[in-house]
């Protein structure tokens, strides 16, 4: 097995000599062909430059510093493509709409009673009636109407009333009682 291998590291060693000779004995020419030349692109002048300005040298100078300083003026990459953007192919994340906006705040309804007058009742005390459709409701302080309408006051010009859900006042106009 020892023989096996050696005659076969002999055998390649053989045939990798053979091919160098030929290469070397051709002059290299199968390896110009499928390897081409590639040439540098000319550059572009820098803006607001003479184009080869650089290249030509000044007296006493030689063409190689002129292109030093060239280079040295010029960005050595100029290109519309950001190099550094992010690239995603994920989907756009989707747009969040802007919240709604609160809602108005509550205000209490219009309070359905009216003022309907006065009058001295059988206790001798003044008594306030207030009116809601075709019926008359006798009303004095702190009595609650429909579990919704508390009175707070009452004036000779005005009836407070507090509407309970939301705690606001309300002011219910009064004619003065006659003397």
């Amino acid at each position: 097995m020892r023989f096996g291998l050696r005659r076969g590291y002999a055998l390649a060693l053989a045939a990798t000599v053979a091919l160098v000779a030929w290469n070397a004995w051709d002059g290299g020419a199968g390896a110009s062909d499928s390897a081409a030349v590639v040439e540098p692109e000319p550059r572009r002048p820098a803006p607001g430059a003479t184009p080869g300005a650089g290249l030509h040298a000044a007296p006493g100078r030689s063409v190689r510093a002129g292109m030093d300083e060239e280079l040295a003026k010029e960005p050595l990459v100029e290109s519309d493509v950001d190099p550094f953007k992010v690239v995603s192919f994920l989907p756009p994340p989707p747009k969040v709409a802007a919240p709604p906006p609160p809602p108005p705040k509550p205000t209490a309804p219009p309070f359905p009673y009216r003022y309907f007058g006065r009058m001295v009742g059988v206790d001798g005390k003044l008594v306030t009636y207030l009116t809601r459709n075709d019926e008359l409701i006798p009303i004095r302080e702190q009595d609650v109407l429909d579990n919704a309408y508390r009175i707070d006051s009452i004036g000779d010009t005005q009836i407070v009333v507090t509407y309970l859900p939301l705690e606001e006042k309300a002011i219910v106009p009064a004619q003065p009682a006659a003397q």
